[in-house]
């Protein structure tokens, strides 16, 4: 039988395991090596969002948030966070959107109303003439969740803002700055701040053709998913419940690419194919797209 000190050793190596094991192998050599009085401040904005991706923020295990926000990144402001609000909050925003308060990255939740700019304020400003101006004087752009890299759930067919992501927004604006596009819907808390973290401390990561960080959309969820050989000996679920692979149900593994089958969700208790749900293809450019999308569908072939 384990005594108290045995038990404590063991369970102080368990957490290690699995909360640095999960790193990947460059981010955790970042993190030994941030200095939190020398790295830039992250301006976190939302657009049209449902607060969603926040949310998940807020659930990551190993290091804790309030460790991520003060120790390895440091937040200036968040609009659900930040105790700061009113016209004291905008000050602070448009300081560092006027270059005044030293180095940023812009992060930004949520799509962009193109067509209907008013349907999105900050205080007494429009969400896109705040992003224009941070276009100017930020050091790098995460856009992060769905909606605010493609234009998510807001910009399915016949919404009538004109939701578009921040990619198309620069691109119109003529916008170089380095931007990094984190999908998910709600996108994974590691996912956001290990690329938070690589981005300070080392540089922009290698990104893929869609400009996501190779590091967790490299390859797809069709690939790692442990009903791969279901699918290779064409053994197909034909309702929910049922073993078996989950494409003739509508799931979009093969067009969809993140690490969820090895990181899982929820503080690492499970994810979408682990619970027999198909995936929906949240850190799919294409998520959403369409306003008649179900979710769970038929798929006649093969």
């Amino acid at each position: 039988m384990l005594n108290r000190r045995e038990f404590m050793t063991m369970a102080a190596a368990l957490c290690t395991a699995f909360g640095v094991s999960n790193l990947p192998e460059p981010v955790a050599a970042a993190l030994k090596r941030i200095d939190p009085r020398t790295i830039p401040r992250l301006l976190y904005l939302q657009g049209q969002s449902c607060s969603g991706c926040s949310i998940s923020l807020l659930q990551a295990k190993e290091p804790s948030p309030l460790t991520l926000i003060t120790r390895y990144s440091q937040l200036a402001f968040h609009t659900d966070l930040s105790a700061t609000s009113g016209p004291q909050a905008m000050e602070l925003i448009e300081r560092y959107l006027a270059g005044e308060a030293g180095q940023y990255i812009l992060a930004l939740e949520g799509s962009i109303p193109k067509e209907m700019p008013s349907a999105c304020m900050i205080g007494d400003k429009t969400l896109a003439s705040l992003l224009e101006a941070g276009g100017r004087t930020m050091t790098a752009a995460i856009a992060i969740g769905a909606c605010a890299c493609d234009g998510g759930i807001p910009a399915a067919e016949g919404n009538l803002t004109g939701a578009i992501g921040l990619p198309e927004f620069f691109a119109e604006r003529h916008i170089e700055k380095p931007l990094i596009q984190v999908r998910g819907c709600s996108v994974h808390p590691d996912w956001v701040w290990q690329t938070v973290v690589y981005l300070v401390k080392i540089g922009v990561p290698e990104l893929t053709e869609t400009g996501s960080p190779k590091l967790f959309f490299n390859r797809s969820i069709h690939e790692t998913c442990p009903r791969y050989h279901d699918f290779q000996e064409e053994i197909f679920a034909e309702k929910l419940g049922d073993s078996g692979c989950l494409f003739k149900l509508g799931c979009l593994g093969p067009q969809t690419k993140a690490d969820c089958s090895s990181r899982w969700w929820n503080g690492g208790q499970t994810w979408c194919i682990n619970v027999n749900a198909p995936c929906i293809g949240c850190a799919s450019p294409l998520f959403a797209r369409q306003k008649d999308m179900p979710f769970y569908r038929m798929k006649k072939k093969v």
